[in-house]
This record gives C-alpha cells, sequence and structure tokens, in this order.
C-alpha cells in the first residue's frame, strides 16, 4: 500500500472505530482531479457505525489533519476528498523512487507465500511456433511481476516429452532412420534437428493412413519406452536434448528462463501410487475398456488408462500436482495454458477435489485466448501459414529486419549498435502485442502494427524512454544537482507524479489477478501523460532552477518506465 493511504487510514482508525474493517482497501481515486487527489468513501463504515455516511464524512474531515503533505480534507457527501500539497507530495514521491531506482514498485504483498507458475510447455520434437508465444510470454511476465510482489515463485516448464506420440516418433527412426541419414553425427550437428524428426513424423503419420498395421507398431515402441528399453531409452533422450537445446536459443531472444524443467517424463513412475488410491477408494471404475473417473453431469469423467494400459495427459497432470504441493506446499499453482484446454483442467481439479486434496483449490488455470494469423486476408489461428507452422523464430527474425528498416529510417547514424537495437525493438514489439490486451481476449497478429512508433506499441514506450534518456543527457546536470521536485506545481507535474505513486500497487494487482496488461496499460497511460505534459512544458529552460527541479521529474519517469519495460520483458534502450 502507498505511504500515504497507510497513514490516512491509520488517522481515520483513530477518530471513528472501523472495528475489523480493513479501511486501507477501501479509497479509490476521485472522478474529476479537482475533487482531490484520493477519496475515501464511508459507506461501509455506515454499516460498522450504525451512522449515516455523510456524517461520518463530515467528522473525518473536521479532525486534525497534521499531515506535512496533505493540503485539504474536504467532505463529499458520503466521501472524505484528500488533496495533496503540490510541493511536499513532489518531493516525497521523487525522494521515494530514486532512492529505490530499479526496485521501486517491489513490494512485501507475497513474503512468505509460493506460487507455481507452468507456463510454455512446448513438445519436444518439434519447433516453438507463434502458437507458444502467448504462454511462454504471459508466463514469464507472470513470474516476473509476482516476484516484484514479494511472492517466492518457481517457474516451471511441463515439457511434453511422454506419450504415444513419441511410439509413432521411435517406429519412424527405426523403419526410415538409415534412408533419412540419422547418423550419430548428424543429429547433434545439423543446423535444425528438429526439422528431421517433423521430417519422419509426417511421413510415418501420412503411411499409417495406408497401413494401419504401423499403428500397432508405433504402440509397441511406445510400451519399449514405457517398459525401459535401452535403445527406445537412448533415441528418447537424444531427441529430447537436441529438442531443448534448439528451445532455449528463442528462450534466450525471449527473455525468459525457468527454475525448473520438468517433463511429463518424470512422472512415470509416480503415477500408478495416484492410480491405486484411485481405485482403493472406489473412484476408478471402467467404461468400455478403459479406466475413468466419473465428474459432476455437465463435466465428462476423466481417462485415467486407456484399454491398453497407456496414460495420457490428465494423469501426468494429476501426478505433478501432487509432486508439486509435495515439494513446494504452495500458495498458488497457475498453469498459463490457452482457453481450449478449459475443460481438461475442470477435469483435473475435479478429480483431485474428489480425492479430498486441500490444495484443489489453490489451482488455477490462467487460461488466455488464441494468437490469429493473417492468411490470405483471413484471421486464422496461428498454427499454420498456407499449411506450415509459423515458427517463432522465424518471427523473431521477421520484426528484426522489418525493425532495423524503420529504425534506420528515423536514425541512420547508429552505426554498430544497430543489430542490437533492432533485436531489441522487434523482439520487443512481438512480446508487447501479447502484453497490451486482456489475456482472455484473442490477439491479431499484425507485425507492422506492431513496430509503429505511434499508438499503443512497444517501441512508441521504448521510444519514450529513449526520450527520457536524451533529455537527461542534454542537459548535461548531473544527476546530483537535480532538484527536490518542490517546484513542480503544474496540474500535468502533479498527474504525472500520482501515476509514479501509484506503481506498486499497480504491480501487486497485476501480479494478484495474473494479468500483464494492467501493468502495460498504466504504462501507456504513463508514457501518454509524460507526451501530453512536454508538449506544453519545456524541460531544459532559462529558469535553472527549474529546469533541475523538471530533471528529476524526467530521472523518476525513467527508472519507472525502464522497470516496467524489464517486467514485460522489453529492453529499455537509450538510443534509438
Amino acid at each position: 500500500m502507498r505511504p500515504y493511504q497507510r497513514q490516512i487510514a491509520e488517522r481515520i482508525a483513530e477518530i471513528v472505530d472501523p472495528g475489523d474493517l480493513d479501511l486501507s482497501s477501501l479509497f479509490s481515486v476521485p472522478p474529476d482531479s479537482t475533487l482531490g487527489d484520493l477519496a475515501f468513501p464511508c459507506f461501509q463504515l455506515a454499516r460498522t457505525l450504525k451512522e449515516a455516511p455523510p456524517r461520518i464524512a463530515e467528522r473525518i474531515a473536521e479532525a486534525a489533519w497534521e499531515f506535512p503533505w496533505l493540503a485539504e480534507v474536504v467532505a463529499a457527501g458520503p466521501y472524505v476528498n484528500f488533496l495533496y500539497d503540490s510541493g511536499a507530495f513532489s518531493r516525497d514521491v521523487l525522494a521515494r523512487v530514486i532512492a529505490a531506482g530499479e526496485a521501486f514498485g517491489t513490494s512485501d504483498v507475497g513474503e512468505g507465500k509460493t506460487v507455481v507458475v507452468e507456463f510454455s510447455s512446448p513438445n519436444i520434437a518439434k519447433h516453438l511456433a507463434v502458437h507458444h508465444l502467448r504462454s511462454t510470454m504471459l508466463g514469464q511476465v507472470m513470474v516476473n511481476l509476482l516476484r516484484a510482489s514479494g511472492y517466492s515463485v518457481v517457474a516451471l516448464n511441463h515439457l511434453g516429452d511422454w506419450g504415444t506420440n513419441f511410439g509413432k516418433l521411435l517406429a519412424a527412426w527405426e523403419r526410415y532412420g538409415e534412408e533419412e541419414g540419422l547418423e550419430d553425427s548428424l543429429i547433434e550437428t545439423s543446423d535444425d534437428p528438429v526439422a528431421l524428426f517433423n521430417k519422419l513424423y509426417v511421413r510415418i503419420n501420412s503411411e499409417i493412413e495406408t497401413d494401419p498395421q504401423l499403428e500397432e507398431t508405433a504402440r509397441a515402441w511406445f510400451r519399449k519406452l514405457e517398459a525401459g528399453d535401452p535403445v527406445a531409452r537412448e533415441r528418447w533422450q537424444r531427441i529430447r536434448d537436441v529438442s531443448w537445446a534448439r528451445f532455449e536459443k528463442v528462450y534466450k531472444r525471449l527473455g525468459v528462463s525457468f527454475d525448473e524443467v520438468i517433463g511429463e517424463s518424470f512422472y512415470e513412475d509416480k503415477m500408478p501410487e495416484i492410480i491405486d488410491e484411485l481405485a482403493k477408494t472406489g473412484l476408478l471404475v471402467e467404461s468400455e475398456g478403459a479406466e475413468v473417473v466419473a465428474l459432476e453431469e455437465e463435466i465428462p469423467p476423466l481417462l485415467i488408462r486407456k484399454r491398453d494400459g497407456s496414460t495420457l495427459y490428465g494423469t501426468r497432470d494429476l501426478a505433478s500436482a501432487e509432486y508439486r504441493w509435495g515439494r513446494w506446499q504452495f500458495s498458488r499453482a497457475l498453469y498459463v495454458v490457452d482457453a481450449g484446454q478449459g475443460l481438461h483442467f475442470r477435469q483435473v481439479f475435479g478429480v483431485l477435489r474428489r480425492l479430498g486434496r486441500s490444495y484443489a483449490d489453490r489451482l488455477e488455470h490462467t487460461e488466455f485466448g488464441i494468437m490469429r494469423m493473417n492468411v490470405d486476408g483471413q484471421w486464422i489461428k496461428g498454427r499454420t501459414r498456407k499449411g506450415q507452422i509459423v515458427l517463432l523464430e522465424d518471427v523473431l527474425d521477421d520484426a528484426t529486419a522489418l525493425a532495423r528498416e524503420v529504425v534506420l529510417r528515423k536514425n541512420p547514424d547508429l552505426g554498430d549498435s544497430i543489430e542490437e537495437i533492432a533485436e531489441a525493438v522487434g523482439v520487443g514489439a512481438v512480446v508487447f502485442s501479447d502484453m497490451k490486451a486482456r489475456r482472455g481476449r484473442d490477439v491479431n497478429f499484425d507485425l507492422e502494427k506492431f513496430l509503429s512508433f505511434e499508438g499503443e506499441t512497444g517501441p512508441y514506450l521504448q521510444y519514450t524512454h529513449v526520450r527520457f534518456c536524451g533529455i537527461l543527457r542534454k542537459s548535461e546536470i548531473d544527476s546530483s544537482d537535480h532538484g527536490d521536485g518542490s517546484l513542480l506545481v503544474e496540474a500535468e507535474e502533479k498527474a504525472l507524479l500520482l501515476c509514479l505513486d501509484r506503481f506498486d500497487t499497480v504491480i501487486a494487482r497485476a501480479a494478484l489477478e495474473a494479468e500483464p496488461s494492467i501493468l502495460s496499460q498504466y504504462l501507456l497511460d504513463l508514457a501518454g501523460e509524460f507526451n501530453a505534459y512536454y508538449a506544453k512544458h519545456r524541460i531544459i529552460s532559462d529558469d535553472g532552477d527549474l529546469t533541475r527541479h523538471r530533471l528529476s521529474l524526467i530521472d523518476a519517469l525513467r527508472v519507472v518506465l525502464s522497470r516496467g519495460l524489464r517486467i514485460l520483458c522489453l529492453e529499455p534502450l537509450e538510443r534509438m
């Protein structure tokens, strides 16, 4: 909570007895800035005190208020409005921002609590494609937000490295490996070994359509893999290793990292225990030769084992939830997976509730909408481009190449730094396109629009940061000589300071709601407020004292925008 709200809440509690009421959660911003900077509604106090809200507001406003940063306290019907003293408020906010630096906005809201965030979770033997972008980036930013709010966070990649599909791939290796040239050296030294496995997988699926017996061959290979056959395990491990190496290259470009990478295969020896428990409790029943757990009427049963005894995603998700609870005792566990998997998670969570797992209510399907691509003028789900997978690294390459053109048109004198800047702008544009919208909404991927320096884009925010850095360089005044902000009395300056002051609450709210767009919209508002101010007021002027105070404001804005961009996985550039 911001210090002003805390102090006001404590003073109100001295004036009237709130009982068990949490006053700090009741504050709001007046609809008109002329009314004040902070508003306190008295409706809930009225229920506690058995007194009319306007009368309570009058009692609060008429009491003694001796905070030096507070200019006026006024009752307005059932509300109490608080107006800050501009000079004192400016000094305090700027001092806190500059002193904290890149740590500004950090809070202890989540202290002592652990959150597990599962995100990205691609399948091995496949490329990271554009449809992986949303889970990957939303998850990483949620991790950043939660850590900034004081939570202990486990960033987890639940790698898809198990299942009957790998039986098909192993069957294809056995059938076509020599013909396709899968020598030992070729896989590990190939520029794109994943493409070799894609080729095998497509070929075996094509032949299965005309030779159904191959399907049984694939199942037999997966049974060998489950049974620990050395040839199957050795080939599977090589597939996993080269796939992960390929993933890491893309993750590095995106600024994504994980604390744990635990594939589905890890739970192979952990599934029998929970299956046995389902059987002993009578929850596991037979259905058409398979084994299922029945749920509520509107939710279909969860399939636990197929007729042939093989397990499924749901079985492994049950085992993984059990493992995570036993290891981390989490306060929350977020599954950052698209909305299309909603039924699956309702089934998994429902089975855990039927088993009496108290932690089941701490599991959250943090769903998101789809990424749509423009194919022949139609916006479709971002999995195919004329029948081919849209690779995420290709999208990043395209974005970087286009960013290079856009940046060089604006500033042709960047020299050798252009490549680094183009990468930061291009990748940042792609990432921010995913952070701007509420995660539940579908996103249309329009690269040229995302790379615009105008409008609500990543480059627009990065350019605003560049402008802050440029102003500070141009002034040639050392930060130690900046003013304390007491001369910042313009309405636009106060609006900027109020915006800076609520940064920590924005981060805390975004973390609580697992909603990165809250921070994205805040940064867009901050940049918009600044650009409106910049168009009206000169920062560097003939008034040396005012210049130094305004430079302090610019430096604080730079700190907060830089901090926000880094949380969103965008690089805060100094030149562009």
